[in-house]
């Protein structure tokens, strides 16, 4: 029962508890001068100047860093000599806290520092001295995690940089959009302008088209009544020497005939003649219309040309957006990952002490398991020796009950008849017995009413 009660607190306990000489050597090997008296029966003063020293050596926490943080929170008090010491203490303890619980010890209190026990003293200093091991035993991954982070550093800081670039390009193109905003809404208007005028000069060229088309049509159509007015004449000319080569039966008929044709003839010239000048009024028309033509391609390639320039501001405006989200992205994963390597970083803690304390008490289970195997060897020799003892005792045991057992038989079947009359005549006299006790009950009345 002892033995429970002693083992119980070492169970709780997340790391092997330490001896006060190896506990000595461990201070003196990170260079803090203590002696035996500080561990067996520590004081406030000796305490707090191991701790001190503790904290300067693991966690590169020296007294003197205290004193910004505690001048900044006296800057905010009024009465600053009432808690000049009482805060320089508090804060140490902070600290000394925040060692012990990274150390594996979560009921770290004042009175460890003020009112220090030499058994809860020894057992502080034992988780710190086990953290202190492993991150020895652990400082080449530990160097090598720092370098990882310092690369992410690094890495982060390229690109920031390089964000930094692209921000700037972002800047100077939107300033650059920004000057020629008035430019590109001005082209834009004229553009509007041109457009609407385009689309005017549309609407007019399938108008002059569709009138060329019909002048074409109507000028065909006076080729064609020229061509036949042409060959009428020539009809008539062959006509009319044909008639004076005749002999002339009325000349004033045929003089007055000559002089209708003659006006018909002029009539038809003249026709001819208006037709060739419309006929080149047209010509000049189409040449027009084939320059307006011209123009309106020009006009159509500008405004291809505009859409082009306006696409591609917008392609540098999606890419700026892009560009955005990637660096959020880029934000998020750099958080993530530092998230990560401060997780990783507990998760090796942890697994460090876990590992450590494993190791503790498979040496102590190992050792504790070498000398019960020994003690059960010699204790299984001496039953052996009992056992041999034991066996003869058991086989002259084992004939004395054979014995007995064939004398029970040979007892049983010799009085067996003896035993069944004893029985017959045991339940006779039973019966009787009963028989007469009912009689002596009547006949007293004592007999239960329902």
């Amino acid at each position: 029962m002892s033995q429970q009660t002693r083992k119980a607190p070492q169970e709780l306990l997340a790391f092997p508890m330490i001896t006060a000489v190896q506990i000595l050597e461990c201070l003196a090997a990170l260079g803090i001068p203590a002696q035996m008296e500080d561990l067996t029966k520590p004081t406030a003063q000796t305490t707090q100047s191991i701790y001190a020293s503790l904290l300067e050596v693991l966690m590169g926490a020296p007294m003197e860093l205290l004193d910004g943080p505690k001048a900044a929170l006296l800057g905010m008090m009024e009465y600053k000599e009432m808690y000049t010491d009482t805060l320089q203490f508090t804060m140490f303890f902070r600290h000394c806290r925040d060692l012990a619980q990274l150390c594996g010890i979560s009921d770290f209190t004042l009175s460890d520092l003020t009112r220090p026990e030499s058994h809860r003293f020894r057992t502080c200093l034992s988780g710190i001295m086990n953290f202190a091991k492993f991150r020895d035993e652990r400082a080449q991954y530990l160097s090598q995690l720092q370098s990882n982070v310092q690369k992410q550093a690094e890495k982060t800081i390229a690109l920031r940089r390089k964000l930094e670039k692209i921000e700037a390009q972002i800047d100077e193109i939107t300033a650059r959009n920004a000057a020629e905003r008035p430019q590109s809404e001005q082209a834009q208007k004229r553009n509007e302008g041109l457009r609407n005028e385009l689309l005017e000069l549309r609407g007019q060229q399938v108008k002059l088209s569709g009138e060329v088309e019909e002048l074409k049509k109507e000028r065909q159509g006076l080729m064609d009544q020229a061509a036949h007015n042409n060959h009428l004449i020539t009809q008539l000319g062959l006509q009319i020497n044909s008639t004076k080569s005749r002999l002339v039966q009325s000349p004033d008929r045929i003089k007055r005939h000559i002089s209708e044709m003659s006006h018909a003839l002029s009539t038809e010239k003249a026709k001819l003649v208006s037709f060739q000048h419309k006929a080149r009024e047209l010509s000049n028309r189409l040449e027009v219309i084939g320059s307006l033509e011209v123009d309106l391609k020009g006009l159509i390639d500008l405004e291809k040309g505009i859409d082009e320039q306006r696409a591609r501001v917008e392609e540098s405006k999606r890419g700026k957006v892009a560009l955005e989200a990637r660096l959020e992205g880029k934000k998020i994963e750099s958080q993530g990952l530092e998230a990560r390597l401060e997780q990783l970083g507990r998760q090796l803690q942890n697994a460090s002490d876990k590992l450590a304390r494993q190791q503790e008490m498979k040496k102590e289970f190992g050792q504790r398991g070498v000398k019960r195997i020994e003690d059960l060897k010699a204790e299984y020799k001496v039953r052996t020796k009992e056992r041999g003892v034991w066996q003869k005792q058991r086989d002259v045991l084992i004939a004395e009950q054979k014995e007995l057992e064939a004398e029970m038989a040979a007892f049983i079947t010799k009085h067996e008849n003896e035993i069944n009359e004893l029985l017959a005549e045991y339940w006779t006299m039973r019966r009787q017995a009963e028989d007469y006790m009912n009689t002596m009950t009547v006949k007293l009345g004592l007999q239960l009413k329902a």
